[in-house]
């Protein structure tokens, strides 16, 4: 039988931020995750295959998320992207949510809100 888990990739470059997530996606079981804390990889992982949930932050060493939604979303049309900003960037966030992305959190992330909207991306989306 095939492998059935959803692939999702992690682009962050701050620790703690990683270990937030890191600590959400232990309840879900389904998601086979991929992490990168450099903007070139994330590139490289987004040009090679296609992802069903990127959460990234707005900049990841001088990459913007926005490119990365872009890239992402260009692999695959229904990919669920959740935008990770810091407060100053919110009109960021804004702008991503218009090009597409499903939605944002703000630093640090809230652990309820993002495992919410990882349930709401796997009923919608994937």
């Amino acid at each position: 039988m095939p492998d059935t888990k959803k692939q999702l990739l992690l682009i962050e470059d701050e620790g703690y931020v990683i270990a937030r997530v890191n600590e959400i996606l232990q309840g879900f079981p389904q998601f086979e995750v991929t992490r990168s804390d450099n903007g070139e990889e994330a590139r490289q992982l987004l040009d090679d295959r296609p992802f069903d949930i990127v959460i990234t932050d707005i900049y990841v060493r001088g990459v913007s998320g926005l490119e990365l939604l872009y890239r992402a979303r260009q692999k695959n049309k229904d990919a669920g992207v959740i935008i990770i900003t810091a407060l100053a960037s919110a009109d960021l966030a804004a702008k991503a949510l218009k090009e597409g992305a499903f939605d944002f959190v703000v630093k640090p992330p809230d652990l309820d809100r993002l495992a919410n909207i990882l349930k709401l991306i796997t009923l919608v989306k994937i």
